[in-house]
């Protein structure tokens, strides 16, 4: 069986993903060795199977294996890991970078997160008790326009079903002064707020789950020089490729913003889903979503619904 440490959405990247599994082993002690009922441990061989070099050889190209740990046998990725760190890149373009720093901090911390997320009720999610440990906006790069690059940096153990692209979403209407920092702790009160309003989520494009971290008992990462050498060499085959592609629209757009004699800072347009309205509504005006208890309810009168129809055909 295999478990993943992180469920990312379909389209978000993951430098840092970690998976549990079970391999063959050529050897036969030591830590997470065990030897399946039926068969005999292999004396006397003390080199491992290199899976790394292995598993690089088979994955497609975007997928690059960089380390591996032997563990214990009850040791799950998901489960046992100490913190996840999430990277999401945006272009500085109109944002306020100073308010969205004061705003991200009020998220530090355990709070009731049902705001900032998508409630799965379905799967049985109905706490929304998280704790972010550390947030942090930062740029990339020292050019200070519209198209430099930042960076949030998200810490916590566990998060909830797309917490992070709405956390993002906010963070970029307090950047862009359609709302005020406050309306973080607003969406923190649920007893005062307990239903959700309705925003769009950010893309999902720029996230990236970065890092997943355990405590050294549990695994310590054994890297290899020759195969850390192969993927970097990779990785800039694709950096070279995209930033050749992003250096050829930056002098694309600079020309044509000389001959139109204006500055446009639109860069977040396609980095926010949904429409934009010619006129903004805030956030605590909007049409509310249903409260955590009215979701409940409602799933519970469905899954009635389904056991009748069922024993009614069954009849």
């Amino acid at each position: 069986m295999i478990i993943r440490c992180g469920r990312t959405d379909k389209g978000v990247s993951s430098f840092g993903q970690a998976v549990s599994l079970d391999l063959r082993s050529n050897l036969s002690e030591g830590k997470g060795v065990f030897v399946p009922d039926g068969h005999q441990a292999k004396v006397g061989n003390t080199d491992e199977i290199a899976y790394v070099g292995i598993l690089n050889k088979v994955l497609p190209p975007e997928i690059r294996v960089v380390a591996w740990a032997p563990v214990n046998k009850t040791l799950s990725a998901r489960f046992d890991c100490r913190q996840r760190t999430y990277h999401y890149y945006f272009p500085m373009a109109n944002l306020d970078i100073q308010s969205m720093r004061v705003a991200a901090q009020y998220l530090i911390g355990e709070h009731d997160f049902r705001n900032f997320c998508k409630m799965d009720v379905g799967n049985g999610v109905i706490k929304f008790h998280r704790r972010i440990i550390d947030i942090q906006i930062e740029a990339i790069d020292n050019s200070a326009n519209s198209y430099s690059m930042s960076r949030l940096e998200l810490k916590g153990q566990a998060f909830l079903w797309h917490q992070v692209r709405c956390i993002v979403a906010i963070l970029f209407l307090v950047g862009q002064g359609k709302e005020e920092v406050k309306i973080i702790q607003e969406l923190l009160d649920v007893e005062s707020n307990p239903r959700k309003p309705q925003y769009g989520m950010a893309s999902e494009v720029p996230l990236n789950l970065f890092s997943c971290t355990y405590s050294d008992e549990d695994c310590q990462w054994i890297y290899d020089a020759e195969t850390l050498q192969y993927v970097i060499s990779g990785y800039q085959m694709l950096w070279t490729e995209n930033i050749v592609k992003a250096t050829m629209l930056r002098e694309m757009l600079d020309s044509l913003e000389k001959l139109a004699g204006i500055k446009i800072e639109n860069q977040l347009k396609g980095l926010v889903h949904g429409i934009e309205p010619k006129t903004y509504l805030p956030l605590m005006k909007r049409q509310k979503c249903e409260s955590l208890e009215e979701r409940i309810n409602a799933y519970a009168k469905r899954q009635r619904i389904e056991v009748t129809e069922t024993k009614n055909a069954s009849a």
